[in-house]
C-alpha cells in the first residue's frame, strides 16, 4: 500500500520538470523553424528592413550641425526607427500569414503553448532585428560621431522590441483578413516611430508630437539610448518606464492573440 501511495508523489517532480523541459524545447523548436525559413531569404529581408531607416539616417544627419549631442540623438532615433519598423513589419506579417494561412494550427496541434509560440517567434525576430541594428549602428559610426557605448543601450533596445511586438500582436489580432493584418502591421511600428520624438528631444518637438511623446514608449527609449551613447548609465527612470510599457504591451498581445480558432 505504501508503494502505491508513493507512486503519484514520486512522479510529481519528473512531471513538473518534464513540463518545463518541453516548454523550453517548444520555444527552441519554434525559433529554429522560423530561423530556417528566414535563412533562405535573409538578404531580401535585410534589404527590406534597411530600405527606410538607412536613407532617413543619411537625410537627417546631413541637416544636423556637427553637434555631438544632436548626432547621438540621430543615432538613437535611427536605431529605434529600425527596431520599430523591422519588428513591427516582421511580427505583423509573420503572425498574419500563420494565422490566416492555417500554419498556426500546426503549432496548436503539436501541441505548443501560446506563450512558447510567442517566445520562439520573439527569439527569431530578435536575431533578425539585431542584425539590422548592428548594420545601422555600424553605418552611423562611419559618420565619425563620438559615442561611448554603455551596457544601458542593450536593455533599452530589448524593451523597445517587446513594446512594439506586443502592440503589433494586439492590433493585428483584431484584423479580419490577411490584407488588413499586413496593412495594420506596417502602420503600427511606422506610426509609433514617426510620431514619437526619437530624432529630437521633447523640447525641440512640435506641440502635437510633444503631447504624444509623454505617453510614447519610444520617446523614453530614445532618451535612454542617447544618454547611454554619451557614456552615461543614469537611465534607470527611462528603463523602468520602458519596462512597464513592455510588460503591459506583451500582456495585451498574448491575451488577445487568437490561438484556438477553428
Amino acid at each position: 500500500m505504501a508503494k502505491a501511495s508513493e507512486g503519484p508523489a514520486a512522479l510529481s517532480v519528473p512531471l513538473r520538470t518534464g513540463g518545463v523541459v518541453k516548454f523550453l524545447s517548444d520555444v527552441s523548436v519554434v525559433a529554429e523553424i522560423k530561423l530556417r525559413m528566414a535563412a533562405r531569404v535573409w538578404h531580401w529581408q535585410l534589404f527590406a528592413l534597411l530600405a527606410m531607416p538607412l536613407p532617413l539616417f543619411i537625410l537627417t544627419s546631413t541637416f544636423v550641425p556637427d553637434d555631438p549631442a544632436a548626432l547621438r540623438r540621430i543615432i538613437a532615433g535611427t536605431l529605434l526607427f529600425g527596431v520599430a519598423f523591422s519588428i513591427g513589419l516582421l511580427t505583423g506579417n509573420q503572425f498574419a500569414y500563420e494565422r490566416f494561412g492555417r500554419v498556426q494550427k500546426l503549432y496548436v496541434m503539436m501541441p505548443v503553448a501560446k506563450t512558447a509560440y510567442v517566445l520562439g517567434s520573439l527569439a527569431h525576430l530578435s536575431v533578425v532585428g539585431a542584425v539590422s541594428v548592428v548594420v545601422l549602428f555600424g553605418f552611423a559610426m562611419t559618420r565619425g560621431i563620438d559615442v561611448r557605448i554603455t551596457w544601458a543601450i542593450f536593455p533599452m533596445l530589448v524593451f523597445a522590441v517587446l513594446v512594439v511586438m506586443g502592440l503589433v500582436l494586439f492590433i493585428v489580432s483584431f484584423a479580419p483578413s490577411l490584407d488588413t493584418a499586413n496593412m495594420s502591421a506596417s502602420t503600427v511600428g511606422l506610426f509609433l516611430a514617426v510620431m514619437s520624438p526619437v530624432y529630437y528631444t521633447m523640447e525641440q518637438a512640435p506641440l502635437l508630437i510633444r503631447w504624444f511623446g509623454y505617453v510614447s514608449p519610444l520617446r523614453y527609449a530614445a532618451d535612454g539610448i542617447s544618454a547611454s551613447l554619451s557614456g552615461s548609465t543614469d537611465v534607470f527612470f527611462e528603463m523602468a518606464v520602458l519596462a512597464g510599457f513592455a510588460l503591459v504591451s506583451m500582456a495585451l498581445g498574448l491575451w488577445k492573440l487568437p490561438w484556438r480558432e477553428t
